[in-house]
């Protein structure tokens, strides 16, 4: 993955490669007969969800969105 991929969120946020090492890389969903299926969590630049079959559909307002960065957005 690039430097500068986004991770796929609400707002665009900009994950560094060290921040993204540090966050999950699966996840466990209940299943109807209460065992769990592990899936595996891929992170993309936020700008290609467009191009995914996310649900709700969401990718393509997803994709139009300005990243949120260090020099658009204060940090509380």
């Amino acid at each position: 993955m690039k430097d500068d991929a986004r991770l796929l969120g609400p707002a665009g946020l900009h994950i560094t490669p060290a921040l993204r090492a540090t966050l999950t890389e699966t996840e466990h969903d209940e299943l109807p007969d209460g065992s769990h299926e592990t899936g595996v969590i891929e992170w993309v630049d936020y700008r290609k969800t467009a191009e995914l079959p996310v649900f709700p559909p969401i990718g393509p307002a997803l994709a139009a969105l300005p990243a949120v960065t260090d020099e658009n957005y204060t940090w509380l």
